[in-house]
Protein backbone atom coordinates (compact mmCIF):
# COMPACT_ATOMS: atom_id res chain seq x y z
CA UNK A 1 0.00 0.00 0.00
CA UNK A 2 1.15 3.82 -0.90
CA UNK A 3 -0.45 6.78 0.12
CA UNK A 4 -0.63 10.01 -2.10
CA UNK A 5 -1.74 12.73 -3.81
CA UNK A 6 -4.21 11.64 -6.30
CA UNK A 7 -4.16 12.88 -10.09
CA UNK A 8 -6.71 13.26 -12.21
CA UNK A 9 -6.49 9.19 -13.11
CA UNK A 10 -7.61 8.52 -9.29
CA UNK A 11 -10.85 10.50 -9.94
CA UNK A 12 -13.13 7.65 -10.57
CA UNK A 13 -11.42 5.35 -8.31
CA UNK A 14 -12.18 7.76 -5.66
CA UNK A 15 -15.52 8.45 -6.70
CA UNK A 16 -16.10 5.02 -6.28
CA UNK A 17 -14.86 4.69 -3.10
CA UNK A 18 -16.61 7.67 -1.70
CA UNK A 19 -20.35 6.51 -3.28
CA UNK A 20 -19.86 3.10 -1.45
CA UNK A 21 -18.80 4.83 1.60
CA UNK A 22 -21.64 7.24 1.48
CA UNK A 23 -19.79 10.09 0.47
CA UNK A 24 -21.10 10.29 -2.81
CA UNK A 25 -22.12 14.11 -2.87
CA UNK A 26 -18.57 15.42 -2.42
CA UNK A 27 -16.85 16.85 -5.45
CA UNK A 28 -13.51 14.96 -6.38
CA UNK A 29 -12.84 18.49 -8.53
CA UNK A 30 -12.76 20.46 -5.55
CA UNK A 31 -9.39 20.24 -3.43
CA UNK A 32 -6.44 18.48 -2.75
CA UNK A 33 -7.39 14.64 -2.37
CA UNK A 34 -4.80 12.27 -1.00
CA UNK A 35 -5.31 8.61 -1.53
CA UNK A 36 -4.35 5.31 -0.10
CA UNK A 37 -3.74 2.52 -2.83
CA UNK A 38 -3.65 -0.96 -2.53
CA UNK A 39 -4.85 -2.22 -5.68
CA UNK A 40 -7.89 0.20 -5.16
CA UNK A 41 -8.38 2.46 -3.57
CA UNK A 42 -8.91 2.02 0.20
CA UNK A 43 -8.63 5.64 1.81
CA UNK A 44 -9.11 9.37 1.40
CA UNK A 45 -8.06 12.45 3.02
CA UNK A 46 -9.47 15.49 0.87
CA UNK A 47 -7.99 19.49 2.04
CA UNK A 48 -10.28 22.19 0.89
CA UNK A 49 -8.18 25.83 1.29
CA UNK A 50 -11.34 27.85 1.88
CA UNK A 51 -9.50 31.28 2.51
CA UNK A 52 -5.70 31.78 2.50
CA UNK A 53 -4.34 30.17 5.39
CA UNK A 54 -7.19 28.52 6.38
CA UNK A 55 -7.86 24.55 5.16
CA UNK A 56 -10.74 22.51 6.27
CA UNK A 57 -9.90 18.32 6.36
CA UNK A 58 -12.99 16.62 4.99
CA UNK A 59 -13.24 13.48 3.65
CA UNK A 60 -11.75 11.25 5.70
CA UNK A 61 -12.68 7.93 4.65
CA UNK A 62 -11.15 3.98 4.87
CA UNK A 63 -12.96 1.39 3.49
CA UNK A 64 -14.89 -0.65 6.02
CA UNK A 65 -12.79 -3.92 5.25
CA UNK A 66 -9.78 -2.03 6.03
CA UNK A 67 -10.09 0.30 8.66
CA UNK A 68 -8.15 -0.34 11.93
CA UNK A 69 -4.83 -1.12 10.05
CA UNK A 70 -3.49 2.39 10.34
CA UNK A 71 -4.63 3.60 6.86
CA UNK A 72 -6.17 6.59 8.16
CA UNK A 73 -3.40 7.22 10.57
CA UNK A 74 -1.22 7.70 7.46
CA UNK A 75 -3.46 9.57 5.32
CA UNK A 76 -3.93 12.16 7.96
CA UNK A 77 -0.29 12.25 8.62
CA UNK A 78 0.50 12.81 5.09
CA UNK A 79 -1.74 15.37 4.40
CA UNK A 80 -0.89 17.52 7.42
CA UNK A 81 2.55 17.75 5.87
CA UNK A 82 1.62 19.03 2.36
CA UNK A 83 0.16 21.65 3.47
CA UNK A 84 0.50 24.88 6.18
CA UNK A 85 -1.94 27.37 7.51
CA UNK A 86 -5.04 26.66 10.47
CA UNK A 87 -6.75 23.30 10.52
CA UNK A 88 -9.91 22.78 11.15
CA UNK A 89 -12.35 19.65 10.76
CA UNK A 90 -15.72 18.35 11.33
CA UNK A 91 -16.60 14.87 13.02
CA UNK A 92 -18.84 12.51 15.44
CA UNK A 93 -17.50 12.37 18.74
CA UNK A 94 -15.80 9.21 18.30
CA UNK A 95 -13.40 10.19 15.97
CA UNK A 96 -12.09 13.39 18.54
CA UNK A 97 -9.01 10.72 19.89
CA UNK A 98 -8.07 10.03 16.54
CA UNK A 99 -7.64 13.47 15.59
CA UNK A 100 -6.80 14.71 18.92
CA UNK A 101 -3.56 12.39 18.25
CA UNK A 102 -3.16 14.78 15.19
CA UNK A 103 -2.93 18.03 17.53
CA UNK A 104 -6.64 19.09 16.68
CA UNK A 105 -8.94 20.12 19.39
CA UNK A 106 -12.97 20.92 19.96
CA UNK A 107 -13.71 24.51 19.80
CA UNK A 108 -17.42 25.90 19.76
CA UNK A 109 -19.35 26.44 16.51
CA UNK A 110 -19.34 29.92 16.92
CA UNK A 111 -15.79 30.36 17.31
CA UNK A 112 -15.17 29.19 13.14
CA UNK A 113 -14.22 31.51 11.06
CA UNK A 114 -16.24 32.53 8.26
CA UNK A 115 -14.84 31.23 5.38
CA UNK A 116 -14.79 27.45 7.61
CA UNK A 117 -18.07 27.68 8.44
CA UNK A 118 -19.60 28.96 4.86
CA UNK A 119 -18.27 25.58 3.82
CA UNK A 120 -19.57 23.52 6.61
CA UNK A 121 -22.57 25.08 6.41
CA UNK A 122 -22.48 24.34 2.39
CA UNK A 123 -21.75 20.35 3.23
CA UNK A 124 -24.68 20.31 5.45
CA UNK A 125 -22.05 19.75 8.28
CA UNK A 126 -22.73 22.97 10.04
CA UNK A 127 -26.26 22.24 11.35
CA UNK A 128 -26.96 18.45 11.08
CA UNK A 129 -30.27 17.43 11.34
CA UNK A 130 -31.82 16.71 15.14
CA UNK A 131 -30.24 13.29 16.56
CA UNK A 132 -27.11 14.40 14.41
CA UNK A 133 -24.09 15.94 16.69
CA UNK A 134 -21.01 17.48 15.02
CA UNK A 135 -18.07 18.69 16.74
CA UNK A 136 -15.14 21.09 15.27
CA UNK A 137 -11.84 20.84 15.91
CA UNK A 138 -8.95 22.79 14.67
CA UNK A 139 -4.93 22.58 14.97
CA UNK A 140 -2.06 24.66 14.51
Amino acid sequence: MFVTRSTRHDKADVQELWDASGYGDSDVNEGKIFIARDGAVVGTVRMIEVAPQLVVIDDVVVREDRREQGIGRRLMQTALNSIGGKLYLCCHEDKKTFYGHFGFAEIPKGDLPTPVAEYLSKTGDLDPPEGHEHFFLTAR
